[in-house]
């Protein structure tokens, strides 16, 4: 039985029907959709599920993180509000960003996109209001009626007057700005009494940034206590330019739904630690991020810079206490023989996303040439555990050690803990801290600078203990940073390790102590 052109026209019509209904639904097919030439990755896939999890109610709250030039705008920004009001056509929406004319070039984006054959096919009843149209500022209609919304705003822009079912922040500051503590804190403010004061009941806030700075309006709103008004709890999309083990694993689970649904050619290379997370396929080439461009934007880049842009772990420029180059490599696949082990805790009895983790780290002296001991870092993890999880955990870490020692510092959510293992007859000792947390690490400054404290760098849990380390106190958690320095200070005071006398290396840093211990405990 042949087939007819008009067989073939009806198998066309009978596909575009298929693409028009899950356009509807999946917001990564609404996008190829609207625009079949739309280089996807795995990012996008996974950027799109939650973008679809913010608009369905299961999140309000939503961060993300990625690499310049990888499309998350045009994603989060352009496609998915239009898609949104599409699905919710009675909503209102607020964009964001650092300007007024940025801000208004997505709200034209947007308007031209609904304004589509394509659109019209996909969301039939939606029109943008004739007498209200306005790149920045427009209104829609549905079946004939006036519905929904929308307006487009540089952040400290008065929005006095109108409401958000939905707010999206894209690079709320410039670069420049961001190193201003005066224009941070000014935003910050224009957040907390200007955009957040907008919000619908149950409204909805996507915020999508480079990280310019530690203490930006994410890092900010992510530090915010329980016991903080304004603290939200956020779902957080961070996706550096080179794969990590963490960042593989989610994008990986994407890569894999992306190929089922057709929208990955076979030639789209796989995934691997360390290399892009966006690989260029050979039709791909100039649209995506090719590894070897990643490492020579990372050689010719400040590392503070190429940090924030590319690793999405932003750090102050200056000001570190512990240096990067400080550490020594432990490269032998097996750790070496210890003299002496300790386990050191730092604890927190809370599951809440919000909450600072409970964090262990094991260390080992072990002596190298000339007998000389060091101190070698033999695990770590932290986790947000309850009591009989966190409990459950030491005990763990303890079979999987053998530690002399364990040390736990003596404060409130600690005691409990030290009592309870005390009874199973494990090695416990307190640690009560008679300096603060920056005084403390300094302290033991004097031990890195002297390459005397090794850790596996092939080891991804060593590498989160050195990255924390290096941005203390700047960055976003001191949890490892609080076990390191109460294992070091206890065993230098213990005889088990020799040291130099606890001096400041020059009058830069004692000058840098000064500031950054005012600022971080006043």
């Amino acid at each position: 039985m042949s087939v007819t052109l008009e067989d073939k026209k009806e198998d066309r019509n009978a596909a575009t029907r298929l693409a028009i209904q899950r356009s509807r639904k999946d917001l990564l097919a609404f996008i190829m959709l609207m625009n079949p030439s739309f280089s996807v990755g795995p990012h996008h896939r996974l950027l799109c599920d939650q973008l679809m999890r913010i608009e369905s109610g299961k999140v309000d709250r939503l961060m993300v993180f990625v690499a310049p030039r990888s499309s998350k705008s045009l994603v989060a920004s352009t496609y998915f509000p239009a898609w949104a009001l599409g699905r919710n056509p009675y909503w209102q929406e607020i964009a964001v960003s650092h300007s007024d004319d940025l801000a208004t070039r997505f709200g034209r984006a947007i308007r031209d996109i609904i304004n589509t054959e394509q659109y019209k096919h996909i969301f039939p009843h939606i029109n943008i209001r004739r007498d209200n149209r306005a790149a920045n500022s427009w209104g829609l209609q549905h079946r004939g009626e006036e519905a929904g919304s929308f307006l487009a705003a540089g952040s400290g822009s008065g929005i006095a007057g109108f409401g958000a079912h939905l707010a999206i922040i894209d690079d709320p500051i410039s670069e420049q700005d961001a190193y201003s503590k005066a224009r941070r804190d000014g935003l910050n403010e224009w957040y907390s009494s200007g955009l957040r004061t907008r919000l619908m009941p149950k409204g909805k806030v996507v915020i999508v940034m480079t990280r310019w700075h530690e203490n930006d309006l994410a890092g900010h709103l992510l530090s915010l206590g329980d016991d903080t008004p304004m603290a939200d709890e956020w779902e957080v999309i961070r996706i550096p330019a080179l794969n990590t083990t963490e960042s593989l694993k989610i994008l990986n689970k994407a890569y894999e739904d992306l190929k089922k649904q057709g929208y990955l050619s076979k030639k789209y290379p796989k995934l691997k630690l360390g290399n892009s997370f966006w690989p260029a396929s050979d039709h791909e080439d100039g649209f995506c991020w090719t590894t070897e461009e990643i490492i020579r934007t990372k050689n010719n880049t400040p590392s503070f810079k190429f940090d924030a842009l590319y690793a999405q772990t932003p750090t102050n420029e200056e000001g570190n206490i512990i240096k990067l180059d400080w550490w020594q490599n432990w490269d032998n696949t097996t750790p070496p023989e210890c003299d002496y082990i300790i386990q050191s805790w730092d604890t927190a009895f809370s599951t809440k996303t919000s909450a600072d983790y409970s964090a262990v780290t094991t260390w080992g002296v072990f002596k190298s040439g000339f007998d000389i001991p060091n101190l070698v870092l033999l695990g770590a993890e932290r986790g947000r555990w309850d009591y009989p999880t966190l409990r459950e955990k030491a005990v763990k870490k303890y079979e999987e050690h053998k530690p002399d020692s364990i040390l736990i510092e003596k404060k409130a959510s600690g005691q409990s803990l030290i009592q309870d293992l005390r009874m199973t007859g494990l090695p416990i000792f307190e640690f009560q801290p008679d300096r603060d947390k920056v005084a403390r690490a300094y302290s033991v400054t004097s031990l890195f600078h002297n390459k005397r404290i090794y850790a596996p760098f092939k080891k991804d849990w060593a590498m989160d203990v050195i990255d924390e380390a290096r941005t203390f106190p700047t960055g976003s958690h001191d949890d490892y940073m609080d076990t390191l320095s109460q294992a070091l200070i206890w065993m230098r005071n213990g005889g088990y390790i020799s040291h130099t006398k606890d001096t400041w290396l020059d009058n830069r840093e004692k000058e840098i102590y000064n500031r950054e211990s005012r600022r971080y405990y006043t």
